[in-house]
């Protein structure tokens, strides 16, 4: 888990941006999909983006010292 290790190098601060991000890129990819106007490579974006979303969720647990329990 990349960003997991990664979150020794990051502040809190950038974690959480990064999550943020990666929420906004999968709405608008999500709303794409329901206006049926989506590609293969959307759909496969998606699911990229979902496992991006769980390193960083188990990065801030772990940055605060919670159970990791997001599947990747």
């Amino acid at each position: 888990m990349a960003i997991i290790y990664e979150s020794m190098k990051k502040t809190i601060g950038e974690l959480i941006d990064g999550l943020s991000i990666t929420n906004n890129k999968i709405f608008h990819l999500v709303d794409k999909v329901q206006r049926n106007e989506h590609t293969r490579e959307d759909a496969k974006k998606i699911q990229d983006l979902n496992k991006l979303r769980s390193e960083y969720m188990n990065a801030i647990n772990e940055f605060f010292k919670e159970r990791i329990d997001i599947k990747v």
